[in-house]
This record gives C-alpha cells, structure tokens and sequence, in this order.
C-alpha cells in the first residue's frame, strides 16, 4: 500500500520556490508537495493538515531568510503543530547552523538546491515510507545506548571507556541528531560553542573523531559510524536506545523517563523539552 508523503516548502522568491518544488518533486514522486512564498501561509497550511485533519507533515524544506517570519522562526511553530516533522533549511548562507542544530533540523542545504542535494541529506534518514514492505525479525544489536539520566554507551552489556570525555560528547551529539550527518562545523559548534571559529578547535575536532573510531574499532562496532568527506552520522539501526524507544512510543523507555536526558550535557537541553513535551501528551 502506497503512503502518502506531506511535503512542505517555502522561499520568498518564486523562481527558487518552482525550483525547489522540481527538486522535491524528483526525490518524492508520488508525495503531496505544497509550495508557499509567505511563512504565514505556511503554517495555516500545517495547523489545517494536522490540527484539523489530523495528518502528519513528514517534511518541510523552508528558506530560512524570509520576511515577516524568518525560517526559524517557521520552524519552531512547525515544531510545536506537528513534533515529528522533519525539517531541512535551504538557504544561500552558512551562518545559520547553530539555530539549525537547536531546532534539531535534518539537514542544512546550501542553494542552488538540487535534486541530488537533497538526496545526500536524505541519504541516512530513515524515514521514507513509499510501499509497505515485510518486517524480517530484528537481529539482536550489541550497542546499547543510555541517555536518560546521564549519557553511556553499553557494548555487549559492559560500559565503554573513552580515552577522551570530548569524543564520547561527539558520540552523545550523534546519538541526539538520531542518524542526520553532522560536518566539521556542526561539530565545533557543539563542543566549542563560541570558539568554534577557532582554526585550533578545528584540528581538536578532527582529533576527537579519530579517537571516537579508534575507540568503537578497538570495541568491534565502528560500523555505528557513517562517516564521509565532511560528514559523521550515527547509524541508528545497529544500536539499542532508550531515547529511540521512547519515540517509537514503547511503554518501558516512556516510563523510564524522568525529566532528564544527558545531563552530562548543556546543550542536550534542547531535547529535554521535548521529551517532556512528548510524555505530557502521550
């Protein structure tokens, strides 16, 4: 049975918004693809689908400069109407990752838009429901991963030790964008915050990756990592974890959840919100 993909876009430019729907129209052949030029208009779109009509909008690729209400600011009322929606910015500025990361958007894309693009965004989402297919039974998966409470990282049911607490805060960033790849700068950003302009942190970056793989290899499970020119992403089906549990609606992780979510972490802060979002309204 086909399923019916919502798709939503904006840009202020209707030359970008008609060629962003083309692109869009190429990945997703058969989804529902609304195009608007006004962020207002945008969002009576969505409150319509899924306030009143009760269905979901499975992505939304806005144009983060737009006037009277930017992108992010779309974005965050996105968020509140329809949580699940997947959210990718496409803009011709670079400056805008770190609101990107706060709102948890999926990708980040640099115009012109392709269709390949979007395709490389989209390459580790799981989430592109087309036909419904037959379910093999779940291999037991040896990676464990906690996140309520404090952050760890279980293999074969024995903690894993890190040479560098920054590499295991790399991995709790991966764990938190739940499979979308992550660049250089994303990841200086996180760990730096304001000093993630700083060529320096730019090498110590590139050193806690290392010392992430070296660590998950030396473990037997570097194949948790999807890792590209530029681009580092947790592969989220070869782990077990509480907080991809609770989002799959299982009743053990959801009561399992009390109020906290890495608190090793400042910047996991974001998700805590969320969750508790989430478990108010369940």
């Amino acid at each position: 049975m086909v399923i019916t993909i919502h798709i939503l876009a904006t840009d202020d430019e209707r030359l970008a918004l008609k060629s962003l729907m083309n692109a869009l129209e190429q990945v997703f052949p058969q989804a529902e693809i609304c195009g608007f030029q006004k962020s207002q208009e945008a969002l009576d779109y969505a409150e319509r689908l899924c306030s009143e009509n009760k269905i979901s909008l499975d992505f939304a690729f806005l144009d983060v400069e737009m006037p009277e209400m930017t992108g992010i600011e779309l974005a965050a009322k996105l968020k509140k109407i329809c949580p699940e929606v997947c959210i990718f910015f496409v803009t011709g500025f670079t400056n805008y990752a770190y609101d990107a990361y706060r709102l948890h958007a999926k990708g980040y894309i640099l115009k012109p838009v392709s269709a390949e693009l979007i395709k490389e965004d989209l390459a580790n989402l799981k989430k592109l429901p087309t036909f419904e297919m037959p379910i093999d039974p779940e291999p037991e998966k040896r990676v464990y991963i906690r996140t309520f409470g404090t952050f760890d990282i279980f293999v074969d049911q024995k903690p894993l030790v890190f040479s560098r607490t920054r590499a295991k805060e790399l991995l709790a960033y991966l764990v938190d964008r739940r499979g979308s790849g992550v660049s250089l700068a994303d990841i200086c950003t996180v760990l730096f915050e304001d000093q993630s302009g700083k060529r320096a942190n730019k090498k110590y970056a590139q050193n806690f990756i290392s010392s992430l793989k070296q660590g998950l290899e030396k473990a037997g499970v570097s194949n948790i990592l999807i890792k590209k020119w530029n681009y580092l992403a947790l592969d989220i089906e070869k782990v077990d974890c509480d907080y991809y549990r609770f989002l799959e609606g299982d009743i053990a992780a959801v009561n399992n959840f009390y109020g906290e979510y890495m608190s090793n972490y400042t910047w996991a802060e974001f998700t805590v919100g969320f969750l508790n979002d989430k478990k108010s309204n369940a």
